[in-house]
């Protein structure tokens, strides 16, 4: 390839640095229109000698003041109260080999198109972590017409409609959630559920092509409904069936004979778990079958840590209200189970409609650049690549997280589709 022949031939380094400086910005540029998931988060640059863990930050709400002030008198100052959110970061990436045979053979310009084809695998990852992450929030709206509020219920039929959203958009209102600068509360929705929402009986839907000014239309914006914009996402959640945990694992019962911490927000397991177990956990959206209220609650795993029985932990992103977790350690049948399809195994579409500042990631560029190119041509592998025959293209992110910041700001409705 014409890149690497450069990089091997010359011995400007500037040329060198331009050239991935190159692939980095357009790596960036490809990334973020894709990220739907993380468009709206609140982002904090990745910490630089500042171990593995970023803080986000909420506030809580000043109250309303209805006392007059005094003449001539000061009244005494308010007193800012905020919550701190510390994320894991992590490190993601992937590479693609080449040879130097592309050099001579191919007509193709091949490393744009592989820079490219990273890119699009760069920001499928990244955007997959954020929407597990948001999807792991406490704030669930089944569209079950049995009334029940367990997944496994939910049937094919029980799709999104006009009602469903604005019971929704009456559930962020009343946690007095925040719309976007443009005036709307954001939604992410599958193109399946896209069908059945657009349909001719919900007349309350504004398509894209009835706006006055079209200038302002976003990637991947569909139309507005009931104050919410919404954002079509191929990658939008969809709960699936799923036999196992990890290898041939379907659940694990968590230990009722050991106390549970709620501020690292830590479970321990009544069985072991070895290493690479432990990894396999980490980051895994997943239920916990709760018998005392008959519920799955979604959590997410934060990490694992490995051990034998009553050792062994996970950590969990985030906590659901008491009401269940205090439960899941005096509860023999407290399980952690796999995604959660619906009736007969059928699909669950999760729809999220959302204020600002619900949750947070990782900024990808800027001070904190988190995602690089990283280029090594044929012959750079010194003696592991005697003939100079073999080099890499491969993105990096060296560190990303998302979390979810007010869980009373997301609302995931989950429902059926039409086939």
């Amino acid at each position: 390839m014409a890149v690497f022949s450069n990089l091997q031939k010359t011995t400007d380094a500037d040329l060198a640095a331009g050239v991935v400086q190159y692939y980095e910005r357009k790596l960036l540029e490809n990334m973020k229109p894709e990220m739907v998931h993380s468009r709206d988060a609140q982002k904090r640059t990745l910490p630089l000698h500042n171990g593995k863990r970023v803080q986000f930050r909420k506030f809580t709400p000043l109250s309303a003041i209805t006392e007059p002030l005094a003449e001539g008198t000061t009244p005494t100052g308010q007193s800012l109260v905020q919550t701190s959110f510390t994320a894991m970061v992590k490190p993601y990436g992937g590479h693609v080999e080449v040879t130097d045979e592309l050099d001579w053979y191919m007509l193709d310009n091949m490393h744009r198109e592989t820079a490219q084809l990273l890119a699009d695998q760069a920001a499928l990852s990244l955007d997959t972590i954020s929407r597990d992450a948001i999807n792991a929030s406490s704030n669930v709206q089944y569209i079950d017409s049995a009334n029940n509020v367990v997944p496994d219920t939910l049937a094919a039929t029980d799709v999104l409609t006009a009602a469903e959203v604005k019971k929704a958009v009456r559930t962020l209102k009343r946690a007095n959630a925040k719309p976007f600068s443009d005036g709307f509360f954001h939604a992410i929705i599958h193109p399946n559920v896209v069908y059945d929402l657009t349909n001719s009986t919900n007349s309350e839907w504004v398509d894209i092509s009835k706006y006055q000014d079209k200038s302002k239309i976003e990637k991947y914006e569909l139309g507005t409904m009931y104050g919410v914009k919404f954002f079509e996402s191929t990658n939008a959640k969809v709960f699936e069936q799923d036999s196992y945990l990890f290898g041939t694992t379907a659940s694990l019962r968590i230990s009722n004979s050991v106390a549970f911490s709620s501020t690292t927000k830590k479970f321990t397991l009544d069985v072991a778990l070895t290493e690479d177990e432990a990894r396999a956990l980490a980051g895994k959206l997943v239920f916990v079958y709760d018998t005392t209220n008959t519920k799955y609650v979604p959590v997410e795993i934060e990490y694992a840590t490995a051990g034998a029985g009553d050792v062994a932990a996970v950590y969990f992103r985030w906590l659901p209200s008491s009401t269940y977790y205090d439960d899941w350690t005096n509860d023999a049948a407290a399980t952690i189970h796999p995604s959660q399809g619906g009736a007969s195994n059928v699909d669950v579409y999760s729809t999220l409609i959302y204020g600002r500042d619900a949750f947070g990631d990782i900024e990808l560029a800027g001070s904190g650049k988190s995602v690089e190119i990283i280029i090594n041509p044929p012959g750079s592998a010194g003696a592991y690549d005697p003939l100079a025959q073999k080099g890499t293209i491969a993105w990096k992110a060296k560190g990303f997280c998302s979390v979810v910041l007010q869980p009373d700001f997301i609302v995931r409705v989950l429902g059926g589709a039409t086939a």
